[in-house]
């Protein structure tokens, strides 16, 4: 029975090119990049050599790109940075406000609940019935005691586009209007990289953060772009602009300088590819009985990456599917791998989109990626189909 991978959301196949050649490099240099002597000095040119890599695979021409553990990492170094102003703030009684969406990213929401709880206050936004946010609304939010904008790029688990541009310049104008100081704007760009091009980021976002896992690099590694200095909050050996203290990840930063470029390079074709991908899924979704795509869309619809999908099941629970696919060997989820063991916010995505909670719950995703094929599409289509009707209630 061949193993069908339907979950690139959640994670990449490691490229097994890249993984030796980044091995093989390590293996050269060995050194800590903070060391003076010539190994060292070696290990710090490829590790500012990957770092070069990583801003021209993705087209940016300034600001600075600070290595990460992870994606998640990247994303909670803006939110740490605000903390000393909730100190300040406590002390004087003064407020510290943030924004954020309702369809954020763990990484970003569960950070922010922990802020919460310290007395940050915090407006949420909620997205249209196509999981869209409209730029005024976000704008319209902003107050005098705002620090923090948080929008994510794209969906995790609808694939959503969020327009960044329009966004950003409507913080602007609100801000030029109200006469206040700009929020720093935030954005998780973990699931764009690879599915479209960020390079436009530069010009309208203070930072965003990114992942190498999700386009074939290793896990562990990740990466955040800032227009401008922004306050450490872990302090340590001042590597990274001070911003993640600890000796370098050579290793996974060179890969992810590679896979970067790889996906790159391959953007346009893996593009191409998941649009064929979308239109043979969406076309045998439409086939089966009572089965939805969440939100409705069709093939080519440019408010969405091709290659993340939610469908839903009604009379079955999105994780008995999940099960019985992964019987056959064919590998879905639920929604975001990383809230899989937080029972609260299951669906918590669909549901601000105002998705039945029936529905929402009956709902997996799949995702696809460069080395799905049209037949792994037909034999998951085929697959579903039979479960489907053999154990809806």
């Amino acid at each position: 029975m061949k193993d069908i991978y339907l979950d690139w959301a959640a994670t990449a196949p490691l490229d097994s090119d890249i993984m030796r050649i980044a091995l093989e490099l390590s293996l050269r240099a060995y050194g800590n990049p903070s060391s003076k002597h010539w190994l060292g000095k070696e290990a710090r040119q490829a590790l500012e050599e990957s770092r070069l890599r990583i801003l021209h695979s993705i087209g940016i021409t300034k600001g600075n790109f600070i290595f990460t553990s992870s994606g998640t990492e990247a994303d909670h170094i803006p939110i740490f940075a605000i903390l000393e102003r909730l100190r300040r703030a406590s002390s004087t009684e003064k407020s510290v406000h943030a924004i954020i969406s309702s369809i954020e990213h763990s990484a970003i929401e569960e950070q922010i609940r922990v802020l919460e709880r310290l007395g940050l206050q915090v407006s949420r936004i909620d997205p249209d019935s196509r999981g869209h946010l409209e730029a005024e609304q976000v704008a319209s939010k902003i107050r005098k005691e705002t620090v923090l904008i948080c929008i994510m790029n794209v969906n995790n688990e609808t694939g959503a586009i969020q327009d960044i541009k329009a966004i950003a310049e409507s913080i602007k104008e609100a801000v030029l209007v109200k006469k206040m100081k700009k929020p720093w704007l935030h954005v998780d760009a973990v699931q764009a990289l690879g599915r479209l091009s960020i390079r436009d980021l530069e010009y309208y976002v203070d930072s965003f953060a990114i992942s190498a896992h999700k386009i074939r690099g290793p896990k562990g590694i990740g990466g955040l772009w800032i227009a401008r200095p922004l306050e450490a909050f872990i302090r340590g050996g001042g590597q990274e602009s001070g911003l993640k203290p600890g000796t370098e990840n050579l290793f996974g930063a060179f890969a992810f300088s590679l896979a970067a470029e790889k996906a790159a390079l391959s953007m346009q074709t893996n593009q191409e590819k998941a649009l064929m991908l979308e239109e043979r899924l969406l076309d045998g979704i439409s086939s089966i009985p009572n089965a939805l795509i969440i939100p409705e869309r069709i093939p080519k619809d440019k408010g969405f990456v091709p290659s993340i999908i939610s469908i839903a099941f009604p009379g079955l629970g999105g994780e008995t599917m999940v099960r019985a696919l992964s019987d056959c060997h064919i590998a879905v989820s639920t929604g975001s791998a990383c809230m899989s063991n937080i029972h609260y916010a299951e669906r918590r995505v669909l549901k601000a989109m105002q998705v039945p909670e029936d529905i929402a719950f009956s709902s997996i995703r799949v995702s696809t990626g460069p080395l799905t094929t049209l037949q792994d599409i037909d034999s998951f289509l085929e697959q579903v189909e039979v479960l489907y009707r053999r154990l809806k209630t």
